[in-house]
This record gives C-alpha cells, sequence and structure tokens, in this order.
C-alpha cells in the first residue's frame, strides 16, 4: 500500500504536471492520461486522487490561489513599518499583476470557474482567503483614511478590477503596443500607484 508520504508526493507530481501541461499545450489539452504519461505512472492513478479532469484542475487552482495569497501577503509584509497606506496598497496590486506574469498558466486557470468544481470546499476557502488579502488591506488602509467615501467592497472591487484589467491588457499584448518600453513591473506599479495616490488624496464625502 502506498504509503502517505509517497501519496502525497504523487498527488503533487500529478498537479505539477498539470501545470505543465497547460503551458505547453493549453487548457484544453489537459486530460488525466496525458497528465499520468507526464509523471510516468498508470492511466488510472490520477483517478485515485482526483475522480476526474474537473478535480485535478479544481487542485491546480486551490494551490494557485494559495501561492497567489503567499505572494501577496510576503509582498506587503516586506515594506517598511512606516509605509504609507498608498504604499500597501500598491504593493498588493504589484504582487496580483506580477503573479500573474510569472505564473500564466495557473492564473488563466484560476480565473476560469466554468472549469472548476465549484462545490469543493477548498477551493471555496482559498478563494475567499485570497479576496480576504485585498479586502483586509483596504480596511487597514480606509481606517487610516484611504479612499474616504467609499466602502471597503466598492474599494476592493475597483482595486481588483484594475489589476485584473492590466493583466488583461499586457497579456494580451495591447499595452505593448502604446507602451513598448515598459516592463510589467513598470506597469504594475504605475497603474495600481496612480488609484492607490488618488484615494489617499481623496476628499472627505
Amino acid at each position: 500500500m502506498t504509503s502517505g508520504v509517497a501519496h502525497e508526493g504523487l498527488s503533487k507530481a500529478l498537479i505539477q504536471a498539470a501545470e505543465a501541461e497547460i503551458a505547453e499545450n493549453g487548457i484544453g489539452a489537459v486530460s488525466l492520461r496525458a497528465i499520468a504519461r507526464r509523471v510516468g505512472v498508470s492511466h488510472q492513478a490520477p483517478g485515485h486522487f482526483f475522480r476526474d479532469r474537473s478535480g485535478l484542475l479544481t487542485a491546480l487552482a486551490v494551490d494557485g490561489f494559495h501561492r497567489l495569497i503567499a505572494h501577496m501577503t510576503n509582498t506587503r509584509q516586506a515594506l517598511p513599518s512606516d509605509a504609507s497606506v498608498a504604499d500597501q496598497m500598491t504593493a498588493v496590486g504589484v504582487a496580483y499583476i506580477t503573479f500573474a506574469d510569472q505564473q500564466p498558466a495557473v492564473f488563466s486557470l484560476m480565473m476560469r470557474p466554468e472549469l472548476h468544481n465549484q462545490d469543493d470546499q477548498e477551493l471555496v476557502r482559498a478563494r475567499v482567503a485570497c479576496y480576504s488579502v485585498l479586502l483586509e488591506t483596504v480596511a487597514s488602509a480606509r481606517a487610516e483614511g484611504w479612499g474616504r467615501g467609499h466602502s471597503d467592497e466598492q474599494l476592493a472591487m475597483a482595486s481588483w478590477a484594475l489589476v485584473h484589467g492590466a493583466v488583461t491588457l499586457w497579456q494580451g499584448g495591447d499595452l505593448a503596443i502604446f507602451y513598448p518600453d515598459s516592463s510589467i513591473e513598470e506597469v504594475a506599479r504605475h497603474v495600481t500607484g496612480v488609484l492607490a495616490s488618488a484615494l489617499a488624496a481623496s476628499p472627505s464625502g
């Protein structure tokens, strides 16, 4: 019988193989049989862990959300103690955009809910935890006067829409047409910094 450690190791290997398959051949090419071939196990093996293709893609999406949570949290915590609220908001936004650029395969899957098992509780918790990083940063900034006149939810929605829109424009090549000399880091700091600074200076409403 497979040990717990070996069992967990094979599960991770299958998830990593699914990400590699997406990166090389696109989401449409992912199948349990293709993943089994990539890992070098029997074609029945993935079914013992994920039951079907949706289960495997859901597991990869959960892993992706956990990675994004860690990236945003670590970026925010790396700021100096005297960082302004605008700096904190900018840091989280930059982390979101750079994660999407550095890990496009898993990010594209994370944003395709029709490919996931929506009732999967790990996925539900991971999504909520990921959004909570943004919401908590907004609430902390708003408590210090940032974004006056707007609710936490409104500010979080606007911030998310902004950074995700920047990701979409960058990945589609649209930004490169007008800003050919800009890197993804420069784009990220520009779009997040403008919103963060503008709301830091917004009048009370």
